[in-house]
């Protein structure tokens, strides 16, 4: 008989186990010394990339990554972080080539809708590849959009608002309705949550008051700064003096 599946941050914990949950798994290890030896040698702000790496890597190592087998929110929390804190650092110390700002914020928007609905969700658990390719491409996703918002910015800066706008949307839209929602989406967590004196519905509506605070208003202010960053440049261009 074979033994039964555990998923890549190991089993549920329980609170008082929660802090000794530390992962130095050797794959995820290789896969860390792979970036820090990418950003060594593509970053251009060594500041911004250490800080990213570090993100990254306690994501991973540390107790949330178990936690996030007992909670919902743990997850989501873990993919806000991912995406736009680390990929944003990771993006000012080496930007992808992309310039595409609207084709790369609808692209992000798929694969956070996708892997935070109910079966795609559900395979992370059953599968280490599924597992990784969710954060990879997250991370990925993220890392061009940042990288194209970077490259546009000067250029294009009435586009980039309207992509971090887009963004914005669609993920205060996936926290209301994770919210708001009269069903539990993810049957893994009715018993892992209980441990921690949440109900399933009650760790899912945590997981949207985390998507909508730490995501869509993250993304909000970025759009507030944009619009602000358009403003000054029209008044700039306004003042200047004409010379014939």
């Amino acid at each position: 008989m074979e033994d039964a599946y555990i998923p890549f941050c190991g089993t549920p914990p329980v609170p008082s186990d929660l802090w000794t949950r530390w992962l130095f798994d050797p794959l995820l290890m290789a896969g860390l010394a792979a970036l820090a030896l990418a950003l060594a040698w593509k970053a251009s702000d060594r500041r911004a990339a250490v800080a990213g790496w570090v993100l990254v890597a306690l994501l991973f190592v540390s107790p949330l990554c178990a936690a996030s087998m007992a909670l919902f929110s743990a997850r989501v929390a873990q993919h806000v972080l991912l995406t736009l804190i680390a990929a944003p650092l990771l993006a000012r110390a080496a930007p992808a080539p992309i310039r595409a700002v609207l084709p790369a914020a609808g692209v992000f928007g798929v694969l956070f809708w996708v892997w935070h609905a109910p079966a795609p969700y559900a395979a992370t658990l059953d599968s280490d590849l599924v597992y990784w390719a969710m954060h990879l491409s997250l991370l990925g996703a993220a890392w061009v959009l940042w990288s194209a918002v970077r490259h546009s910015i000067q250029a294009r800066p009435h586009l980039v608002a309207l992509a971090l706008a887009l963004t914005a949307a669609q993920m205060t839209l996936l926290s209301a309705l994770l919210v708001f929602s009269r069903s539990v989406w993810h049957g893994w967590h009715v018993l892992t949550t209980v441990p921690y004196g949440l109900t399933a519905a009650a760790d899912q509506q945590l997981a949207g008051a985390i998507m909508w605070t730490g995501g869509g208003v993250v993304m909000l202010g970025a759009v507030a700064l944009m619009a602000r960053a358009v403003l000054r440049s029209d008044t700039v261009e306004k003042k200047a003096p004409v010379f014939e």
